[in-house]
């Protein structure tokens, strides 16, 4: 989600404009943590299937 709402700020206004496909990654990659889970959540959970701490 980092990386999407970056490429938003660097393209500026045309970046939340039909003109430009950056606004659909960040409303899927938004979509998706909320539907999915935040990164932290999936790191912790594969560490504890495999018997790790998860990394800080």
């Amino acid at each position: 989600m980092h990386a999407a709402e970056e490429c938003v700020q660097l393209h500026g206004g045309i970046g939340m404009t039909w003109e430009h496909p950056a606004h659909l990654y960040l409303k899927r990659a938004k979509a998706d943590s909320i539907a999915l889970g935040a990164p932290g959540r999936h790191t912790e959970a594969v560490a504890q299937l495999v018997g790790l701490s998860a990394p800080e």
